[in-house]
């Protein structure tokens, strides 16, 4: 059966919703353990697009793993955890996801806080595997 992406077959597109949310488990692996450098690493070095946190805009690759790096580096503990990732094909090279966490986090100040999270993502497969060109994320004071 034929998908409205793309022609895309229905296996196709379960393969590229496997392999994304493979990596984007990949991802919340790296940030829970708070490593910046992996967590990059799954960002497109080519053809980043942008990333939006809350409403702050970044149109760099290196300026976006800088602020990361930083926000990693004041927290003592992070504990994301997927709640419903959701992966669209639009292409048999480019899918959207999006996703809802809980999450944990603790600061090296002693401040802790349970949010809600949630990722709006462009993955495009690469040479070297999917890659973001594009995320959003935001968060509330709303937990699950």
């Amino acid at each position: 059966m034929k998908s409205v992406q793309e022609g895309l077959t229905e296996k196709e597109t379960d393969l590229i919703r496997k392999e994304v949310t493979e990596q984007f488990i990949h991802l919340v692996s790296a940030i829970n353990q708070l490593d910046a450098a992996a967590w990059s690493e799954h960002y497109s070095k080519d053809e980043f697009l942008s990333a939006i946190v809350s409403t702050d805009h970044y149109a760099a690759r290196s300026e976006w793993v800088d602020v990361i790096t930083s926000y990693f580096s004041t927290r003592k503990r992070q504990q994301v955890e997927p709640v419903e990732v959701r992966v669209t094909a639009l292409t048999s090279n480019l899918a959207l996801m999006t996703s809802e966490e809980r999450s944990e986090m603790e600061l090296k100040s002693g401040e802790a806080t349970v949010f809600r999270h949630v990722f709006t993502m462009l993955w495009k497969k690469e040479p070297d595997g999917w890659k973001i060109l594009h995320s959003h994320e935001s968060w509330g004071n709303d937990k699950f």
